[in-house]
């Protein structure tokens, strides 16, 4: 492995333990603290992707964001929600 492997590694290491944490914390905080802690993950992960010119990975996260809300506003027979 060359130094730029290790450092690649090595960061990641690191922003799995920064996650990690930051997970446990929310957790202790409730669900909703929670959802935010994985909203904002994806987020950046969707952010980073678009830097590196891939806008597949923002779409498809609106796209989950889009069938979570339909899948928890809409009841049978409701026409109510947006979309």
């Amino acid at each position: 492995m060359n130094a730029a492997q290790r450092a690649a590694q090595t960061r990641l290491a690191n922003q799995a333990e920064h996650y990690n944490a930051r997970q446990a914390k929310a957790a202790e905080q409730g669900p909703l603290a929670l959802a935010g802690f994985w909203y904002e993950v994806c987020r950046k992960l969707a952010k980073d992707a678009l830097a590196d010119g891939d806008p597949s990975v923002a779409t498809d996260l609106a796209s989950h964001f889009h069938d979570f809300y339909r899948a928890h506003t809409q009841s049978p027979g409701s026409s109510s929600s947006p979309a």
